[in-house]
């Protein structure tokens, strides 16, 4: 055989081999009944495998959509949430026109919030009865993918804030916020919009203690907290807010205050004193104010401070602590060194009858079996 036929003959059998291989609708149908069958006999991870072959051998978009439901019913009873997330995202990108959208978004969302829960995929089917080997979370990767879907739906709020937990920690914190940010903007009268404004300003404020150099972090911390207290005057956590904001002040009056310090060390006089100014301007009532004040008086001879500065003590709440009441003698008496095997003996106490003096918990009463 010349090299020529060779080369013909070895062509005609890669032009026939997808032929050989390709399978009809028959075969594929044949496989979808199997699959009931298992299904029937609750062999439930041999019908998802029988459905999955029976999609990937149909030609009909009808048998592979219907080859695919049914694996994803057969996924959902054999408890493998993230396989079965996967067969729903196939069928909505695949097969959109025959899937019903807004039960299979649900159940994504139902399946995010069951990783959310602790609810983890085996990472092995044949040792699954290992309870500590499981695959990884999905939360974060399902959230999205269901928000993407349907970023309006009813579970969406909570979805959102809850995977701006997530991602929080992860690490992801510009993302956090992100997310934080969209339930404020999309969801303003969702319960989730009051812990959405908290989680937010109080991630900003930490952002703006670890370094804010344009005081970016400062500023949005003060918008979104006075927005929080005129969307909710009567909220609790109000308290909280004024004593956040009070030391964000503190904070941006001290950063301030370091960088007059920085150029005051540089021998640029007239740039730390508009600082050291701005201070006292916009910061009047901060611990830095004071500082402040004294430098620009060694700075500038012509400065004249103000015979009042507000009160640090009203910006933020303080509370009064009282000691605990001395007891007039022990309550429980613990046992020494285990001898009593570490029960802890119960006396009389005397407590409610007329007359009786304290109660003292000795052990000297106790009767003996």
């Amino acid at each position: 055989m010349t090299n020529y036929k060779r080369w013909l003959f070895a062509a005609l059998l890669l032009a026939a081999a997808p032929l050989a291989l390709r399978a009809d609708d028959t075969e594929a149908v044949e496989l979808y009944r199997e699959g009931r069958a298992a299904y029937d006999e609750q062999d439930y991870r041999a019908a998802s495998k029988k459905f999955e072959e029976a999609e990937l051998y149909a030609d009909s978009p009808v048998i592979k959509s219907n080859a695919l439901r049914a694996r994803i019913a057969a996924l959902q009873m054999c408890r493998l949430p993230y396989q079965e997330f996967e067969a729903i995202e196939r069928l909505l990108t695949g097969y959109p026109e025959y899937a019903d959208f807004a039960a299979l978004v649900r159940r994504e969302y139902e399946i995010a919030k069951m990783y959310d829960d602790g609810v983890r995929e085996p990472a092995f089917w044949s040792l699954r009865w290992i309870p500590w080997l499981v695959g990884d979370d999905k939360s974060i990767e399902i959230y999205r993918k269901a928000l993407e879907r349907a970023p309006f739906s009813e579970n969406a709020p909570a979805a959102r804030l809850r995977l701006a937990y997530l991602l929080d920690q992860e690490g992801q914190i510009k993302e956090s916020l992100d997310e934080l940010r969209r339930v404020i903007r999309e969801f303003p009268d969702s319960p989730q919009c009051k812990w959405a404004y908290l989680a937010l300003g109080n991630g900003l404020f930490e952002l703006s203690r670890r370094g804010d150099g344009d005081a970016r972090y400062a500023r949005e911390t003060y918008d979104v907290f006075r927005e929080f207290q005129n969307k909710y005057p009567d909220a609790p956590e109000n308290d909280f807010v004024r004593v956040v904001l009070a030391k964000s002040r503190d904070i941006q009056a001290e950063r301030l205050l370091g960088i007059a310090e920085f150029y005051e060390d540089s021998g640029r006089k007239e740039a730390a004193e508009r600082y050291l100014a701005q201070v006292l301007r916009e910061f009047p009532d901060t611990e830095a104010a004071g500082d402040s004040e004294r430098r620009l008086v060694e700075l500038d001879k012509n400065f004249v401070p103000d015979d009042f500065v507000v009160s640090k003590d009203s910006r933020i709440q303080h509370y009064r602590s009282y000691p605990l009441p001395a007891e007039s003698g022990k309550l429980l008496i613990v046992p020494g060194r285990g001898n009593r095997k570490y029960l802890l003996p119960v006396y009389d106490l005397g407590l409610g009858r007329e007359g009786d003096p304290p109660a003292v918990a000795t052990g000297e009463n106790e009767v003996k079996p």
